[in-house]
């Protein structure tokens, strides 16, 4: 049965602004890092050999300030698999309250061109491991749009 993955993320001292809060910037970068454990579970793939993506939109609605000194719980879900991309849901919680949510997606690319690349069907396979059964999933109107445009030049 599909279900969301999780992980704990902690924040570093260095990831404070000047009111102690996480700064909004190592907020992503905190997201970046369980995106980045979540990948690594993919089977039979070393990170070395992943195909690459790219982040080709990013949605962060902050509920709470997060702090220092304590784990970040982060879930993340598959919302929507594309031909080239990939729509992730997450929340990140402290505490047992909500202090971010949204959306990434990402773009499978060549890594020799940079243009995107079809989803081959292990990767589908795989990303459906983490997308809702539609019973558990509350709808949502989305932000921001499912295929943004992108093209990577070198």
């Amino acid at each position: 049965m599909p279900e969301a993955y999780r992980t704990r993320i902690s924040p570093r001292w260095s990831d404070q602004d000047l009111n102690g809060h996480v700064n909004h910037a190592a907020v992503v970068t905190l997201l970046e890092e369980s995106r980045l454990k979540w990948r690594a579970t993919m089977q039979g793939v070393h990170s070395t050999d992943a195909a690459p993506t790219v982040v080709a939109a990013l949605e962060l609605n902050y509920r709470r300030p997060i702090h220092y000194g304590e784990d970040l719980d982060v879930e993340l879900a598959v919302s929507r698999i594309g031909t080239s991309s990939v729509s992730l849901e997450f929340t990140g919680t402290q505490n047992g309250a909500v202090a971010v949510e949204g959306r990434t997606v990402l773009v499978s690319v060549w890594p020799e061109t940079g243009k995107s690349r079809p989803l081959a069907e292990r990767e589908r396979h795989w990303l459906a491991q983490f997308r809702p059964t539609p019973a558990n999933t509350e709808p949502r109107e989305p932000q921001i749009p499912d295929h943004p445009p992108l093209e990577l030049t070198q």
